[in-house]
């Protein structure tokens, strides 16, 4: 049984989210893609030195500071 049918069936969320845990639903939505509203979708990931970067759509980069 699919998390949609369970939904449609009327099960509790509680109730589905420990069909998904204990493996009984499987949940076939579609992952959502994260879109930025200025830069667009993210077109690349890499690790730079103390860095974790992305790359968008028009080229901008963001860039995370991992650590000491």
């Amino acid at each position: 049984m699919t998390v949609q049918e369970a939904e449609k069936a009327g099960m509790s969320d509680i109730d589905i989210a420990l069909g998904i845990v204990t493996g009984e639903l499987e949940d076939e939505s579609e992952p959502v893609e994260y879109r930025d509203p200025v830069h667009g979708r993210i077109t690349k990931t890499r690790l730079d030195p103390y860095h974790d970067v992305k790359v968008y759509e028009d080229g901008y980069e963001e860039r995370y500071y991992i650590g000491d």
